[in-house]
């Protein structure tokens, strides 16, 4: 059984805006691509064979959350056996007919592991599809002598009719001169361009700004026009997505007798230590406090709203620790670090897991963080630089 199709790939160009992750890996060709598809192969070869068909499937949805949650799973699975554990996949227990992930077993110490995914709502997934559409749509649009700079200000609740959109940037950028503007200049100084749907119609607002092409640049058939891009009108809130993934598994399984982690998958570009803090052990804050004289003194504090820290008293102490794995990718692991947060009081201690770097609470009190002692890399047997190329070498 084999994840990706068995064909001949001559498509080496890059993913469009709406391609999904399976559909873009399965189609491109190119060494580099060939690499990432193997390894993705060889993990799946070794995951339990009952859990290997509902793997599949998953990797090969059009649904980005269903490809990466699947392919998560893949690393949590390949990760347990690169540190010397057996793993059986999705054990039975006792008095539930719920079932975690994975149990891992060495030595004669078990740890369950469970994966989460921190993922978008079906409304922002619904959002970001219909941006890119406009995406994909003013890409096919013809701008010998412009790339654009485009910024989504409002979108509207319905699909951008992106036709008549087309028509009007076309226009507009067959008035200009890259003559007359100057590279590496500031967005301020570009000519621009806003379009604004009536709110009857869907109420968008995107505004554009024309980057004149080098000379060597200009004319060249099949250049996307689309270079830079904006922010959007959301916002993503980091700290929402770790506490909505953690919160049902305080005690999902009831008693386990053994560490219990909960891996933890976000997509998202900005989540930072920071943030990770902020959810286990409650939100920064700055306590200003006056005395009787009407000096005041300043310290941060953590309010007592955090997964573990509970002000008095530490929670969900049946979660041994928190993995958290931001941006994976499957032709980065080899340089992608993640850290396993280490409950400080939990019922059942989980051992030391060398391959993520650690976060503890030190005797001190304080926060500590451990590096692996060997590089992702190495963990997984692959090169450095690996995949080895160029992903999307340029025609000589």
């Amino acid at each position: 059984m084999a994840i990706f199709s068995a064909i001949t790939r001559t498509d080496p160009s890059p993913a469009g805006h709406g391609d999904g992750q399976f559909t873009f890996l399965d189609r491109v060709s190119g060494t580099y691509w060939d690499q990432v598809r193997d390894l993705i192969e060889e993990w799946f070869s070794r995951l339990c064979p009952d859990a290997q068909a509902d793997v599949r499937g998953r990797m090969r949805s059009k649904d980005n959350r269903q490809f990466m949650g699947a392919f998560f799973e893949l690393y949590l699975h390949e990760c347990l056996l690169r540190m010397g554990y057996s793993v059986t996949c999705h054990p039975v227990l006792e008095g539930t007919t719920r079932r975690p992930d994975f149990l891992a077993e060495r030595d004669g110490r078990s740890v369950y592991v469970e994966a989460r995914s921190a993922s978008a709502s079906n409304v922002s997934v619904g959002a970001e599809a219909r941006v890119n559409v406009v995406y994909e749509s003013i890409d096919r649009l013809d701008s010998p002598n412009f790339f654009l700079w485009i910024e989504v200000v409002r979108q509207g609740p319905g699909s951008l009719r992106a036709k008549p959109l087309r028509g009007r940037l076309e226009r507009w950028l067959s008035g200009l001169d890259p003559e007359n503007y100057t590279l590496g200049g500031r967005r301020d100084d570009l000519p621009s361009h806003r379009y604004e749907e009536a709110e009857s119609d869907g109420g968008w607002i995107i505004k554009f700004w024309a980057i004149p092409k080098s000379p060597e640049a200009r004319g060249r058939v099949g250049a996307r026009p689309l270079g830079v891009f904006g922010r959007g009108g959301g916002r993503i809130n980091d700290e929402d997505g770790i506490r909505g993934a953690l919160s049902d598994k305080g005690a999902a399984y009831g008693p386990l007798g053994v560490p219990f982690i909960v891996a933890v998958a976000s997509s998202s570009m900005s989540l930072d230590d920071h943030d990770v803090r902020n959810v286990l052990y409650g939100t920064e804050m700055l306590q200003i406090t006056t005395a009787l004289d009407g000096t005041e003194s300043q310290a941060y504090i953590r309010e007592p709203n955090g997964y573990w820290y509970a002000g008095d008293r530490w929670e969900h102490r049946g979660v041994s620790a928190v993995l958290v794995v931001k941006q994976l990718h499957p032709a980065f692991v080899g340089n992608q670090q993640h850290t396993i947060w280490e409950h400080p009081d939990p019922d059942h201690a989980v051992e030391a897991l060398p391959l993520w770097r650690r976060s503890l609470v030190g005797a001190d009190g304080w926060l500590e963080f451990v590096e692996p002692p060997r590089t992702q890399a190495d963990w997984f047997g692959l090169g450095d630089p690996w995949p080895i190329g160029d992903p999307f070498p340029r025609e000589v």
